[in-house]
């Protein structure tokens, strides 16, 4: 399978390009276009009861589409709900992706996905009490709000909980204060994630919820 990543960072979009019989399994709903000859089956991965405590827990849809190139190579376009960046993680067996369920776009039907419990410091730090865990060898694609930036963490690292989008499983992280009370309650940082060890950390330039607290004192109110 040929992967292109295009009209990024902004408004990025991915370009999958199947041989016959290669299959890709994506998030509902992504799909922009796609060639006739490709199939789509629509289930939901893990059984039903798993796929919506994902999509209550985890924040992603309950029900994935696996798309197939019957008879011929085929292509498939696919954009993410929020304009930003789409990137490529190569999954290898050594390590898994934590993510959070919103950023979750596509990958090998090989690959495993399961809801992690983040504990209380991932519902405080605003991404969720619950985040995916993927494990497996393949490709995976996923997408920010915003351009998506790589930090190869080897020690501590401290990112601002908001921003957070994915981390690999061999980074531990906790939530605590920026600074003292007066820092916290007043330099507009609020919480902050503490990672440490060795591994990659993934943040987004941008957050949704940054964004409606700037559009929502201009609405109108009845």
């Amino acid at each position: 399978m040929r992967h292109e990543i295009k009209h990024g960072p902004s408004f990025a979009s991915l370009f999958l390009d199947l041989e016959a019989g290669e299959k890709i399994r994506t998030e509902a709903g992504c799909m922009v276009g796609m060639s006739p000859n490709l199939q789509i089956k629509t289930k939901a991965y893990g059984g039903l009861f798993k796929a919506i405590f994902r999509r209550l827990l985890g924040g992603e849809s309950a029900f994935q589409n696996t798309y197939t190139a019957e008879g011929g190579p085929g292509r498939l376009i696919c954009s993410p709900t929020m304009p930003g960046q789409i990137r490529h993680y190569p999954l290898t067996r050594d390590k898994a992706l934590m993510m959070q369920g919103s950023s979750f776009l596509a990958c090998d039907p090989s690959i495993s996905m399961k809801t992690a419990y983040g504990g209380v410091k991932a519902m405080v730090s605003g991404e969720g009490l619950f985040l995916l865990k993927l494990k497996g060898e393949g490709d995976l694609f996923y997408n920010s709000y915003g351009e998506i930036l790589e930090v190869d963490v080897d020690g501590e690292y401290v990112v601002d909980t908001g921003h957070i989008v994915a981390f690999e499983d061999t980074l531990k992280f906790k939530v605590g204060k920026v600074g003292g009370l007066k820092s916290t309650l007043l330099s507009g940082e609020g919480l902050v994630a503490r990672f440490k060890g060795r591994g990659k950390l993934y943040i987004q330039t941008r957050t949704l919820g940054a964004l409606l607290g700037w559009i929502t004192p201009f609405l109108p109110v009845r």
